[in-house]
């Protein structure tokens, strides 16, 4: 059920109240405050339309989903010398979908990694096997919209979706709050404003007042801090070593097509990887042996 809110002094219908972070957003971007109101009018506005309702210079950035990865829209953005974010699966992919990723990668795309705030693990084991495949992620793509948990996770750059017209989107601003950067992230309407995300724009878009975000974010696994920058990644000598490990687990993902996070669970356990990095041995030591021995029986 929803309800009516007076948000920098035009009605608003939305599912739920703001939280108080939320809601601090709105005072410290927008200048406003947000209360409820008890009797409702029909002049409501929709919550998409906050952001034309406190006036900014419009600034944007594309990114696009792994099937609009080689589109005339992202072909356009690329010759134009701008770098677009690429979102990286959340699933499973195949050797085709991981060359056109690499592909999008080496034209200058940015890596984006799908966070889910509820499986934290779940996003440091895929950005981690991401970095081994070369796809280190810049940032986190956060599908589910707004959630105050949000604030105690790991620093770094979060791209904000909004999926309901009923729930209170980001300011279109960029918003820093301590070490972690928040972002409106949205679909294409065609009448963006403030500072917003783009989701798979058209290839008519106006490609006009281009900002990029801060890039950047960190993780943690098995007790061991990440740092992904435009600089490159930056952890311990153990973590540079999980890196190169992790390549051993990358075939096991190809050829039983399982949910690659699911192999990834292994990385929670040191004897886990020690097994893993074992049986990689013995398999090589096995199949250089049955060469060694194909060989010798034919020069017989």
């Amino acid at each position: 059920m929803s309800m009516i809110m007076n948000i920098c002094g035009f009605l608003i219908a939305t599912h739920q109240y703001p939280d108080p972070t939320l809601e601090y957003f709105y005072r410290q971007y927008y200048g406003c405050y947000i209360r409820t109101v008890e009797r409702s009018t029909p002049t409501l506005h929709s919550p998409l339309e906050i952001a034309m309702i406190v006036p900014q210079q419009q600034h944007w950035w594309p990114v696009f989903t792994i099937d609009q990865a080689q589109s005339p829209s992202f072909k356009r953005i690329i010759e134009q010398g701008i770098k677009p974010g690429i979102i990286l699966p959340d699933q499973h992919f195949s050797f085709k979908q991981y060359f056109k990723l690499k592909k999008a990668v080496e034209q200058g795309a940015i890596p984006i990694a799908i966070y889910q705030v509820e499986q934290p693990n779940y996003f440091s084991a895929r950005a981690t096997f991401s970095t081994a495949l070369g796809l280190r992620p810049l940032m986190a793509l956060v599908q589910s919209g707004w959630d105050e948990n949000l604030i105690s996770q790991p620093s770094g750059s979060y791209l904000i979706q909004t999926q309901l017209n009923a729930a209170l989107p980001l300011p279109a601003r960029e918003i820093k709050y301590q070490q972690q950067y928040f972002y409106n992230t949205n679909i294409y309407t065609g009448f963006e404003a403030g500072y917003q995300v783009v989701i798979n724009p058209p290839s008519d878009a106006p490609l006009m007042n281009i900002k990029y975000p801060q890039m950047g974010i960190q993780w943690k696994l098995n007790g061991i801090d990440y740092q992904s920058s435009v600089d490159g990644i930056d952890t311990s000598i153990l973590g540079y070593l999980f890196i190169v490990l992790s390549v051993v687990i990358i075939p096991l993902d190809f050829i039983f097509a399982t949910n690659y996070p699911n192999i990834l669970s292994t990385f929670g356990s040191s004897i886990s990887w020690l097994s893993l990095f074992l049986g990689g041995i013995l398999l090589l030591l096995l199949i250089v042996a049955i060469i060694r021995k194909v060989r010798a029986n034919a020069s017989n």
